[in-house]
């Protein structure tokens, strides 16, 4: 069920359609993950644009992402049984289609909806663009092919907050959906004139439609119980109470299931493998902790410290670009270091970036803030595929695919429930702060029965000491976090790559990288 780079050969194309197959698949790429980094600078304007909380604004991000680790798994069976052509293209109309229903309703229901169709969509388009760099291309142009899909899956990161926040503060946030749709559209059309005809045969491949439907309904509810969390009490609300039972007693028997099927849509049974279990159990929750601070940095310091979404997104540039960087140098010396030695190295680096951002204790300024960062991107762009190839030590082929698929479920799923679980601890340390705050300015003060502006800025002034003290709490819990990391690492074994080509095995890991 799974696709490889062994699949049958098709008749070589131009040197002029390989240079737009190229283009198309890169801009494609580019196209789908820019959105996931450029929306999150959006975050607060589309909630005010909506009328809704920024919390329920958050969910629109969140499941975008649950969304698109439903992809992974399921991609296969898109592939064989519809072919490379029609499911980029199909898929990149969707993404166009679900664009501009974001670009035009002011209806949260259907933009959210619109959200989730855009991740399902956005998530088949890379696999199988790289599905078509393995088997279109000549072996001697494989390379540059492969070099160009990593290129367009790297710079997306780098540049998407910046230009969302641009975006945002000069012509509206929704003009990244009206852009998104001519391109796509381009793309998809472009697609259908480059390989109509190159098609590899179409199957009726099985697909594990009960464990499918098991997960579904496991994420779906566990989400939705994590989103629920950050307007209503956890433990008094009956209602994340069912959600949750109903997640945990589903993800049992889907594990039950998926550990005795024949054709599983998760490849459980990889747990057995103590690298794979270590790798994908610091994946999850490395992306969880990163992906909600990052959070935390993009769209609390709009809210509360009056950032706006241009300064927001210049506040994470070094990191994005130091992390450019450093994944370059790490592709290189993971051929003759040790992938233990440098995954421990970065999560130490994590952690000390954490308590040194947990360390303020004031509104810290925009210069401040940016040494942090630049320190992150250092150990960023090390950490991921160090932790990959620790996961996918000995597999090679298509187990290596399932193990990739299984690893991207677990990365998407963890920054999906880290944006909401980092959100709701930091609302409620906020109001815990604010509460004692303004319980100490209370009793040294005599009562004044009208508000005054003394009383409003002593308002505000505790609003956004609370803010920074629940900011510092968050840091300094994934500092210690990531430290846990770092100590689960070291029971891992020895990276044995079975890939013999590097490019290829390269272009995998990056797969889990994006």
């Amino acid at each position: 069920m799974a696709f490889s780079h062994d699949a049958p050969a098709v008749s070589p194309l131009s040197t002029g359609m390989v240079l737009l197959l190229n283009l198309v698949i890169g801009l494609g790429h580019f196209l789908v993950l820019f959105n996931t980094g450029a929306y999150l600078p959006m975050i607060p304007h589309v909630a005010g644009s909506l009328g809704v909380n920024p919390d329920f604004a958050d969910w629109t991000q969140a499941d975008f992402f649950l969304a698109m680790a439903l992809a992974f798994p399921t991609s296969p069976w898109f592939l064989q049984r519809w072919g490379e052509m029609r499911v980029l293209a199909g898929a990149f109309m969707a993404f166009a289609l679900a664009s501009a229903i974001c670009a035009q309703t002011g209806h949260y229901d259907a933009f959210l909806s619109a959200r989730i169709v855009q991740g399902f969509s956005g998530g088949l388009t890379i696999p199988v663009s790289l599905q078509i760099i393995l088997r279109h291309y000549q072996a001697h142009r494989r390379n540059i092919g492969l070099g160009l899909w990593g290129v367009a899956a790297l710079t997306p990161f780098t540049l998407g907050p910046v230009i969302g926040g641009w975006i945002t503060d000069s012509i509206g946030w929704r003009w990244l959906f009206f852009l998104n749709i001519p391109i796509a559209i381009s793309v998809a059309i472009i697609i259908v004139i480059l390989l109509f005809g190159r098609e590899m045969e179409h199957r009726h491949p099985p697909l594990d439609w009960p464990g499918l439907l098991m997960l579904l309904i496991a994420l779906a509810t566990l989400e939705s119980a994590l989103n629920a969390g950050e307007i209503i009490s956890w433990w008094r609300s009956l209602p994340i109470i069912f959600l949750g039972s109903i997640s945990l007693i589903t993800l049992i028997f889907f594990g039950i299931w998926e550990w005795y099927s024949t054709h599983p849509l998760l490849e459980l049974t990889l747990l057995k493998r103590r690298n794979f279990m270590i790798g994908g159990i610091v994946l999850f929750f490395t992306a969880l902790f990163f992906q909600g601070s990052i959070a935390i940095y993009i769209v609390g310091f709009q809210l509360v410290m009056g950032y706006s979404a241009w300064l927001v997104g210049l506040l994470i540039l070094p990191m994005a670009i130091f992390s450019k960087i450093s994944f370059f140098l790490t592709q290189r010396l993971l051929n003759h270091l040790d992938a233990r030695i440098l995954a421990i190295f970065s999560l130490l680096g994590f952690a000390a970036a954490s308590f040194w951002v947990a360390s303020y204790n004031h509104p810290a300024s925009f210069s401040e803030l940016l040494w942090p960062q630049a320190f992150v991107g250092i150990f960023l762009g090390s950490l991921f595929p160090s932790i990959i190839a620790i996961a996918l030590s000995g597999l090679s082929g298509p187990a290596e695919i399932r193990g990739t698929a299984f690893l991207n479920v677990l990365r998407l799923c963890g920054q999906a429930m880290g944006i909401p679980l980092i959100a709701t601890l930091f609302d409620r340390r906020m109001i815990l702060h604010a509460h004692f705050l303004a319980e100490v300015h209370n009793s040294t003060r005599v009562y004044a029965p009208k508000p005054t502006v003394s009383n409003i800025r002593t308002a505000h002034y505790i609003a956004h000491q609370a803010a920074m003290l629940a900011f510092n709490e968050i840091f300094y819990i994934a500092a210690w976090g990531f430290l846990l990391g770092a100590g689960l690492m070291l029971f891992s074994k020895q990276v044995v790559y079975a890939e013999p080509d590097i490019r290829v095995r390269r272009a995998i890991e990056e797969l889990v990288d994006l």
